[in-house]
Order: C-alpha cells, then sequence, then structure tokens
C-alpha cells in the first residue's frame, strides 16, 4: 500500500504547486460544527447516566465499588492486582464522599470519563478531518461497548480517555515535534497504567509502532557509513526470527484450550504458565544480544545525532525508559523465579535488584537523550504513579506492587485462560455481533485508500506524460495523501489490528476487552467516512435533491436485504395456503415489490448523476443504515437487556434477583426494626454482591462455606448453590426457601466451531433464522427449540443460583409474608435440644503428605489388633497407624484405570475400606472402579472390577463402602449403580441386592454399610435421607426390616457422604458431613443424641467422613475437612 512507504516522511513540508488533497488545519469552526457537537455531548450525557444506578452490580463491579467504600469511610486501600490499578478505586471513593454511595454513584466516574471521551474528540479536527471528529464522537455515542462499559464500574472507560489521548499526543508529536505533546504522552500513559495491566499491551504496540517508524527511516535515509545499513538489516532480521521462534516454541509448549465441555463455571479452570524452555532461554538472549548489538552499529553508522533528529525516537525513548522498570518480573521468571512471591525477603530483594538495575538503565537511556526533558516528563509520571499506588503515602508497599506486581500477577493470569474462550472470540463473536459498524469501517477505509491511491496512480502518470508540470508538481502529486492523514490511517489500521491480534492471543479473554478492539476501529472508520462527507458538494446534494436519493437507496437496500431474508429463512414464500404460509408469501411480495420500484427509481436517478457523487450518497446511506442497526444493538443492551443473559458482551453477570432480595431485605428489615437493623448472614458464594449490597446493615454476618447452627438466630439466610447442602442442615423446617438466579453467562454454544458445524449451519433454513434472530433481537425462542434446549431466562445455562432462607416467626409477623397472626415457634432441626458435650480423648494425623498425617481421609476401619487402616483419599494411599498414631505401614501411589495403567496397589480416590477376620485389608478403590484386596502389610493379592453400569458383577460405578460379616463375605455399595453387591474373600460373585428407587429395599447413593452384633446390615441410603436395615437368610437373601429418616444429609456434594458403625449395644452411629456432626440412634431408630458442630476447636468438625468401634467401644472418627481422626469415649 503506497501510504505504508513513505513513514518517514510525515513531518516533512510538502510542496504547494499542485495538491489535491483538503489542507489541513485551515479550516474555521463553523457555527454548525458547534451546535452538532454540543448536542453529541448532550447525548452522550444522557446515555451515560439515564438508569445508570438500575442494573445489579456485576460479580467484578462488586470488588471495585465494595474496596472503593472501605476507602471512603477510611478503612484504606491496598494495591492488589487482582483487581486491576488503584485510580479507579480513588475516583470511586470521591464520587462516595461528594454525592454518597449506591449504584448510581460507583458508577459516576466512568459515565464521566466516557462522556470525557466523546469530549475529547473535538481535540482531533485536525487528525480526523472536520467532518471526521463528528463521526468519531457520533459513532463512540452509539457503539454498544463504548457504551455498555461507560455505564459500568470498570476501567475501561477511564482507558478509553486515555488511549484517545496518548493517541492524540503521539501523532500530533510525529507530524509537530512540540515537546507539550511529549507531556500528554506521559500523562495518558501513567494514567492508564495505574488504572489497568492493559497498559503494557499499548505500550508494546506503541513501541512496535515506533520502531517501525524508525526502521522506515533508517532503510530509506542515508548512514554516515553505508555499509553499516545491510549489516543492521541482517541482524535485525536474525534476532527477529530467534525471538519469533523463542516464542513459538513457548505458546505451542502451553496447554490446549479446553472445549465447551470442559468449562468450569464460576471458577475457572487454571493451567500453570508453562517454564521457559533452555532452548528458548538461550534463543531469546542471543536475540536480545543482536538487537542490542544493532543499537550500536545504528549509533555508529546512522549518528547519535541523526537518531535525535527523529520524533519517532524521541517517543520511543520516553515512553520505553519509562516502563522499562516495571517489566522486572519478565526476567525473573526466566530464572525461574516468582516476581509475586512477596513472602521471602530474600525474592522480593531479588526481583528488587532487577526493578534497580532496569531503573539504572533507563536512567542512564533518558540522561543521555534529552536529559531535561526526560527528567520533566519522568519526574511526572513517577510523582502520579507513586501517589496512586501508595494511596497517598500510605501503603508504601503498594509501590513495589505497581512496579512488579501488575505484570507479575498477570504473566501469571495468562496461563489461567479465564473464561476458556476460543481464539476467534473477538473476530468471530464479539465484534461481528456489536461492532459491526465499525469493523466495515476499517475494511471500506482500506478500499477507499487503495482506491484513491489508484486514482492518484492514473493523474500521475496521466500528468507525467501529457503534463508540463514541474518535477517538483509531480512529486508532489504522487504524494497522494496530505501527510497527517497518511500517519492516520496507517496508524489507526496498525493500532486496529494489532489490539485483535493481542487480546486474541492473550490468555484472558473477557467481553469487556473488545472495548480495546473497537475503539482505534471507529476513529479509522471515522476517519474514511470523513472522507467521503468531506468530499460531497453539499450545495449541490441539496440543490438536486440528494436526500430524495438516498432515501430510495436506503429503501432499496432494505427491501432487498428482507427479500432474502424472507426467501432464505425458515419459511420462504410459495410453500402452502396455510395462514403462516400465506403471510409469508406476502411479506416476500411486498418486498420484492418495494425492491423493484425503488431500484427502478434509482436506476434513472443515477443516469443524471455523476457515478462518483452518486457513490459518495450510497456509502452515507450504507453508513446511516448501519448506524440505526447499532442504536439498536446499544439499546437492547444497555437499557432493555442489561440484566439479563441474552447478551454476549458480559461475563459472570448479575441477574435480577440479588437486588430482588435486596429490596424484600430492607422491607423486613426496615418493618421489624425501624431501619437496617436486622441480622443477614451470607456465605462465600452470595459475597458477590453482597458485601457490598449489606455495607449499611450493621448486623450482617458472614460464615464463608462453614454454616453453623448458630445460624438459626438469623432473621435470613443468603446461600450459593455449593453450600444448599450444608446449610439445609442448619434452617431445617424453619424457614421458608426462595430461589433465585444469582449469576449468569451468556449461552457459549460458538465453542468447538468448526467448518462442518458452520456449513450445516448456513445450509439449514431454520438455522438461519435462528442465528440471525439472536444476532438482530437477542431471540432464542427458535434456537432453543432446534437445539432441544430451554433457552428460558428461568432455566437458562450456564447460570449460578442462591437461595433467600426467611425464618417463618419473622414471616409470620409481616402481613405481606404470612397469614399466621401470632408468633409461631417451628424448630429448625427436630433433633435440637439433644446435643452432648463429647470432647475428643484423642486426635492424631492433621493435614499433610508426611507419613501420619493425611488430605481428605475418607473410611478407616479397626482391625482385631485394635490398630487403624485409614483411607488417605487425596494422597492416593492406605495408612496403617496403632491406637496412638505411630505408622506402622504405609503403601499405595496414584494410578488412573481409565485412562492409563494402573496396577495393583495405585489408587484413584479410594474412599472404603474394611479388615476381614484374618486380618486381609479389602479397599474399595472408588475411581478405578474396583476392589483390591491386601495382606495387613500392604503387600498386594488381587483385585477385580471395572467400570461399568451394572451389565456384570463386577461392573462398578464408584464403589464407596466395604462391610464384612461374620463368614468374611463382603457387602460392598457399588453407589453409581445404586445396589449392594456380595463377594467371598477372594473376589468371587455371590449375590446382588437392590436398584434405584423410593420403596424398601431401592436405593439412591448408598454409601454407608455396617454390621450390627445381630447380623443385621445397616445401608446408609444417602439421597432418600434415610438408614435402611435388612436381614440377610442363608440364601443371600435381603428381608427388608425397617427404616428410618435422617434430618440431615440434606446436600448432593461429593463430600456429602455418609459411613455408618453400630457397636455392640446395637447403638448406629452415623456421620452427617455437612452437619458437621455425629447422630447417634438405637436399633428401631429412636435418635439418641449428637455431637459435633462446625469449627477447628475440639469438639468441631471441619468435615466428618467416616467412624469406626474399637475393641473399648469407643469411636474413632475421621475429619476430611482437617486431616485428623480423633477418638470418642461415648458416656
Amino acid at each position: 500500500m503506497t501510504m505504508s512507504l513513505d513513514l518517514h516522511n510525515v513531518n516533512k513540508p510538502q510542496e504547494t504547486e499542485i495538491n489535491h488533497s483538503p489542507q489541513p488545519f485551515t479550516y474555521p469552526i463553523a457555527r454548525w460544527e458547534i451546535i452538532l457537537i454540543a448536542g453529541l455531548l448532550a447525548l452522550t450525557i444522557f446515555t451515560r447516566f439515564y438508569l445508570l444506578g438500575v442494573r445489579v452490580m456485576s460479580h467484578d463491579e462488586t470488588s471495585h465499588v465494595y474496596f472503593s467504600w472501605l476507602l471512603s469511610q477510611g478503612k484504606g486501600y491496598r494495591h492488589d492486582p487482582i483487581t486491576h490499578g488503584p485510580l479507579q478505586f480513588h475516583l470511586i471513593a470521591l464520587s462516595y464522599f461528594l454525592f454518597g454511595d449506591n449504584d448510581f454513584t460507583a458508577r459516576v466516574p466512568a459515565a464521566t470519563l466516557s462522556v470525557l471521551t466523546v469530549a475529547f474528540l473535538w481535540y482531533y479536527r485536525k487528525i480526523l478531518g472536520r467532518f471526521g471528529y463528528l463521526v468519531g464522537a457520533f459513532l463512540l455515542l452509539i457503539s454498544p461497548y463504548i457504551l455498555y462499559y461507560g455505564r459500568y464500574a470498570r476501567n475501561e472507560a477511564l482507558i478509553g480517555l486515555f488511549a484517545v489521548l496518548l493517541w492524540w499526543g503521539m501523532i500530533n508529536y510525529l507530524t509537530t515535534r512540540q515537546p507539550r505533546y511529549l507531556l500528554w504522552v506521559t500523562i495518558a500513559s501513567v494514567l492508564h497504567f495505574i488504572s489497568k495491566e492493559t497498559a503494557f499491551i499499548y505500550t508494546a504496540q506503541a513501541l512496535i509502532f515506533l520502531a517501525i517508524y524508525i526502521l522506515s527511516a533508517l532503510s530509506k535515509k542515508p548512514w554516515r557509513i553505508e555499509s553499516y545499513r545491510p549489516l543492521f538489516l541482517s541482524i535485525l532480521i536474525a534476532s527477529l526470527i530467534l525471538l519469533a521462534l523463542a516464542i513459538g516454541i513457548t505458546l505451542i509448549e502451553r496447554n490446549p484450550q479446553p472445549t465447551s465441555q470442559q468449562l468450569n463455571l464460576p471458577s475457572e479452570q487454571e493451567t500453570s504458565l508453562p517454564t521457559f524452555s533452555t532452548a528458548s532461554i538461550a534463543m531469546i538472549a542471543v536475540a536480545i544480544l543482536g538487537i542490542l548489538a544493532c543499537i550500536y552499529i545504528v549509533i555508529r553508522g546512522y549518528s547519535w545525532s541523526a537518531l535525535l533528529n527523529e520524533p519517532s525516537f524521541d517517543l520511543a525513548i520516553l515512553i520505553g525508559t519509562q516502563v522499562l522498570p516495571m517489566l522486572a518480573p519478565f526476567p525473573v521468571k526466566l530464572l525461574g523465579r516468582d516476581p509475586i512471591d512477596y513472602s521471602s525477603t530474600q525474592n522480593i530483594l531479588f526481583v528488587a535488584s532487577f526493578v534497580v538495575l532496569l531503573s539504572l538503565f533507563a536512567i542512564g537511556i533518558g540522561l543521555a537523550w534529552r536529559p531535561k526533558i526526560w527528567l520533566i516528563n519522568t519526574t511526572v509520571f513517577y510523582s502520579i504513579f507513586v501517589l496512586f499506588y501508595s494511596t497517598v503515602f500510605t501503603n508504601g508497599f503498594g509501590i513495589f506492587t505497581g512496579l512488579v506486581g501488575s505484570l507479575g500477577y498477570w504473566l501469571d493470569q495468562h496461563g489461567v485462560n479465564r473464561g476458556s474462550q476460543p481464539w476467534y472470540y473477538y473476530g468471530l463473536i464479539q465484534i461481528p455481533i456489536y461492532e459491526y459498524l465499525p469493523l466495515l469501517g476499517v475494511f471500506f477505509a482500506i478500499l477507499y485508500v487503495l482506491w484513491k491511491n489508484h486514482r492518484q496512480s492514473t493523474i500521475v502518470n496521466k500528468a507525467t506524460h501529457e503534463s508540463e508540470q514541474p518535477e517538483r508538481s509531480i512529486q508532489t502529486l504522487r504524494q497522494g495523501f496530505a501527510p497527517h492523514d497518511r500517519l492516520t490511517f496507517i496508524f489507526f489500521l496498525y493500532w486496529s489490528i494489532t489490539s485483535l491480534i493481542a487480546f486474541s492471543i492473550a490468555g484472558e479473554k473477557m467481553p469487556w476487552l473488545t472495548f480495546h478492539i473497537t475503539l482505534p476501529m471507529i476513529l479509522l472508520s471515522a476517519w474514511a467516512i470523513g472522507k467521503v462527507l468531506e468530499a460531497i458538494r453539499w450545495k449541490s446534494f441539496i440543490r438536486r435533491k440528494g436526500w430524495l436519493l438516498a432515501l430510495v437507496f436506503g429503501v432499496f437496500l432494505i427491501s432487498i436485504s428482507m427479500t432474502f431474508i424472507l426467501a432464505l429463512g425458515a419459511t420462504p414464500p410459495f410453500q402452502g395456503k396455510e395462514l403462516n404460509q400465506l403471510q409469508a408469501t406476502t411479506s416476500f411480495l411486498s418486498a420484492l415489490l418495494f425492491t423493484l420500484l425503488s431500484g427502478g427509481y434509482l436506476y434513472h436517478a443515477f443516469r443524471t448523476w455523476q457515478p462518483l457523487e452518486a457513490l459518495k450518497v450510497c456509502i452515507v446511506t450504507v453508513f446511516i443504515i448501519l448506524a440505526i442497526l447499532t442504536v439498536h444493538t446499544s439499546v437492547l443492551a444497555s437499557f432493555v437487556n442489561y440484566d439479563n443473559a441474552t447478551e454476549y458482551l458480559v461475563y459472570a453477570h448479575s441477574a435480577r434477583g440479588p437486588k430482588d432480595i435486596l429490596e424484600q431485605i430492607e422491607e423486613i428489615s426496615r418493618r421489624t426494626t425501624g431501619g437496617l437493623a436486622i441480622q443477614v448472614a451470607y456465605d462465600d458464594e452470595t459475597t458477590y454482591p453482597y458485601w457490598w449490597y449489606l455495607r449499611n446493615y450493621p448486623n450482617q454476618q458472614y460464615y464463608g462455606d462453614t454454616p453453623t447452627r448458630e445460624l438459626r438466630n438469623v432473621p435470613i439466610i443468603l446461600v450459593g448453590e455449593k453450600n444448599y447442602g450444608k446449610i439445609e442442615a442448619v434452617v431445617g423446617q424453619a424457614y421458608y426457601r426462595f430461589d433465585y438466579i444469582r449469576l449468569w453467562w451468556p449461552n457459549q454454544d460458538y465453542f468447538d466451531l468448526n467448518w462442518q458445524r458452520i456449513r450445516e449451519a448456513i445450509s439449514s433454513p431454520e438455522m438461519r433464522q435462528a442465528l440471525f434472530e439472536i444476532w438482530l433481537n437477542r431471540d432464542y425462542t427458535r434456537y432453543g427449540q432446534l437445539t432441544g434446549k430451554d433457552m428460558s431466562l428461568t432455566n437458562w445455562y450456564p447460570s449460578s443460583r442462591m437461595r433467600l432462607y426467611i425464618r417463618k416467626d419473622i414471616v409470620a409477623s409481616l402481613w405481606n409474608y404470612g397469614s399466621m397472626p401470632a408468633e409461631v415457634n417451628i424448630p429448625a432441626d427436630p433433633y435440637e435440644g439433644k446435643q452432648a458435650k463429647v470432647q475428643p480423648d484423642k486426635i492424631i494425623g492433621g493435614s499433610g503428605t508426611e507419613p501420619g498425617r493425611f488430605q481428605r481421609p475418607r473410611d478407616l476401619a479397626v482391625a482385631p489388633d485394635g490398630t487403624l487402616y485409614i483411607v488417605d483419599s487425596e494422597n492416593q494411599r492406605i495408612q496403617h497407624l496403632d491406637a496412638n498414631g505411630n505408622v506402622l505401614h504405609i503403601w499405595g501411589s496414584f494410578g488412573d484405570a481409565t485412562t492409563g495403567e494402573a496396577p495393583g496397589g495405585t489408587f484413584n480416590q479410594p474412599w472404603g475400606i474394611a479388615v476381614d477376620q484374618d486380618g486381609f485389608v479389602y479397599v474399595a478403590d472408588t475411581w478405578n472402579h474396583r476392589i483390591q484386596k491386601f495382606t495387613a502389610d500392604g503387600q498386594f493379592i488381587t483385585q477385580w472390577g471395572y467400570f461399568g453400569q451394572a451389565e456384570s458383577p463386577t461392573a462398578f460405578w464408584g464403589p464407596r463402602d466395604i462391610a464384612i460379616d461374620s463368614q468374611n463375605r463382603l457387602f460392598i455399595t457399588d453407589t453409581g449403580n445404586k445396589r449392594i453387591v456380595v463377594f467371598d474373600n477372594e473376589g468371587n460373585y455371590l449375590a446382588s441386592f437392590g436398584h434405584a428407587g423410593l420403596l424398601p429395599g431401592e436405593f439412591d447413593e448408598p454409601v454407608g454399610l455396617a454390621f450390627g452384633p445381630d447380623g443385621r446390615l445397616y445401608v446408609a441410603d444417602t439421597w432418600n435421607q434415610r438408614i435402611q436395615v435388612f436381614s440377610i437368610d442363608a440364601q443371600l437373601n435381603f428381608i427388608y426390616q425397617n427404616s428410618w429418616e435422617i434430618f440431615g444429609w440434606y446436600g448432593q456434594s461429593l463430600d456429602n457422604k455418609p459411613y455408618l458403625a453400630v457397636d455392640a449395644q446395637n447403638y448406629v452411629y452415623c456421620t452427617d458431613p455437612e452437619g458437621f456432626r455425629i447422630l447417634q440412634f438405637n436399633a428401631n431408630g429412636d435418635f439418641v443424641q449428637y455431637w459435633g458442630e462446625a469449627g477447628q476447636g475440639p469438639g468441631s468438625f471441619s468435615l466428618p467422613a467416616s467412624l469406626a468401634i474399637d475393641p473399648s467401644g469407643g469411636i474413632w472418627v475421621t475429619d476430611a475437612g482437617s486431616g485428623q481422626i480423633l477418638h470418642f469415649s461415648i458416656p
């Protein structure tokens, strides 16, 4: 492209004898411009502030607004890279100070800076042109992404202003070389760095552009020593190839992206950032040495004084030296150290040494460049940097976390791949759905420049052969565009392309990052469309009723579009005489008629217009139609679907439920306490958004993921779906339950796109129609019907749900919520009042991997000699201990039979264990779906079982427990297959019993087994919430005796798997894992007592898993949460 060849000439004075380009910077400001920009600003203010506080605070917003509130309350702020830079927190805190704290004021800074971004385009008049800056302001006003995130408590709205300021400063310095623009570049850069880590991407983009700019000059301008030029180019190319190879090898070593079936919501699957191989480090080192050699060659061959005359070199030195100290995490990670490990003073000093080294290097370069200018700009940069990262000098360590932690943390996050989005997430999903107007604008800009260059070449050739113009005039013609136009086009095209590439490569792909791709595309589109508007002869346009031509062309475009949509849609015309078929035919014929009529008018109209003039009108008309569509898209996203999951420009988005709940909490609180003094408890999931929404409730309490029975004193409890099972043990029957959606994510069927899926979608009229309806109106009805999915908001997937529990006595006192006139006392738990104060008399183990310590211990068995065999589940081993905790034997390691070899003695999450009368040990190797037999000291003997769905006796699905009767027969709970299977002690099949159901003898998730002294078998029928009791005759027939309900075992989580034990007096004991207690019954199922509660102290449990009776009648209990084994003596 011709424009790209003359970068180094943009700041040269141009010949003026013959120049067909509009003269820059000379036009006066017309009154209509002021009226238009004022109107655009008024609309911008309206769209940014209208209904600003209505939308529920989203997941990420909550962190920003809550910690800002703490800062406004005088509780300080400490920079944490996970929530990005400190500027937003200070601005929001200032908003709270001025206007109070609520959802509206929390978003005021974002909305204000979004307005300022549009207003700043006034200063782009010389860059974008007389019409271009107005078009740019208009596009920023209506852009779905710029509008939506201009009303959102994130950093994007701030960065939008800093980006246009940075670009304005860079372009103006490149064209005028006035030092004041360097200061604006510095201010824009530092404001970005104190806002978000995307500053590193922007800085890299700027430096690469400036490097290309400099190389353009070095390749064309004369060198002091000309022979150095080819050497410089050769070494540079070799160094870049080595650098690219090193990066490519590292990217290949990254873990592959998960498919949609592997998504984890809302927490993301983490993969570590791969360590650079020795070969990669060597190539990087050689490349760096090569680049340093190139710098030396340039200084010697081109000369330092010549470099100082290049404005691009000035910008590169200024920006590069300012960011250089913050690049310390790169060498630190290359050397295998963690730059964000603050636990070690030695590591902090190690990282700090690189910061000092790079700072000294930056100082040396800066002073060698232009000392005065560099010192002024760098002082401004780091004064602002230190002020905000130290929270106005109250958090000194924040300076270090800003210098090192910001980049260090996000280098780690690159491997996390938050969202696990595909590489085409921006280019094929986000931009075509929302920012199709600037996307088409970019393509139009490219076509416009190609056409302009072609036309200019034609004029030059004609002038060369037929004219007597002087050579200097011919040269001026050959230059085509004015220098500022050439730079504007190349600059914003470069920034648009590199933004798309950079954010597509980055590990974290989130919808809001589309903002950074959209912004340069808008400015490039504005420039191109502005050129068309400038070229229109407006007096002639008005005189010849060009508006009528535009109107008819618009009708033609809409009509022909509808004709094709109706012809290719789900209900094409001429298909029958049913009402809907006739309506489809009528609509098609109407659209076709309007197409023909408007097309006929255009045919005759174009004959009276010059082709180029008519083309300009058509281009503007297309732009107007796309702008109207964009307004529709923006209004849907920002003012209609703002709390819904139907939009793709959000992620982990709050549903309406949390705010509906808040309104109820406030009403109940004011009616029962006269203010906001009601007690409200929330867990670790509903922290988002309730640590923000409950900030003014003095009696709010956080209980994390460990609810205790003390919560029964709390009138209102909030819980996320992860903790449903745990909370049900607390609330019992004393609370009313209300279900809501807390968070939801957009539909992600775009994962795993391939050509076959695309071809099938395009070839199906029904699917084409369904996708069009989603694109246009976010209507998923037809798509859900075609895919067999329920796409209603009530049952939306993916989503995360929550519950509101209100105590029944509170409801009874409120006329609107209940009809009972008097206070009622409904016990939450039928076992309440029968808690025994039992303390462990012995505790062994603890969390860890060392011998005698455990990770998630599950079942345990007491051998005839009183020693303990314990399933150390997460450590994939069995530990044999004496009663004092001394280790006797340990065996086992990890092996996965479903994906590879898993020889005897290897385990995959073993759960159950038993010891027979001869001392042999049997292990339920749960996720290898088998039973293994060992000697007492852990020597492997045999195994049986494989994964299956009960098609054979040994086809197991997650066996969880083993009980051995007096005849040494093994009774195994085949949990997933809802049955009990019996084998002899050699693994020979004897019998099986049970299937899925609710009737006696049927099971749903059977887990624990235990034999009583009378030979009866007790079964923990977990999800049916009961214990079933069977006698077994000589023919191994299971004879149902009785059962009783368990007021516990509420959840269906992986951990909520109860085990049983029966003592010599026929007392039955069972664990209630997520109730954090042990329940005791007599043989008839009458409740006796319970002990335990959630906690870490004596008599408390983190997650009681299993239990066993020792020869003295005491009870051993495994606590899977703490890794401890506790012994109790029951009175």
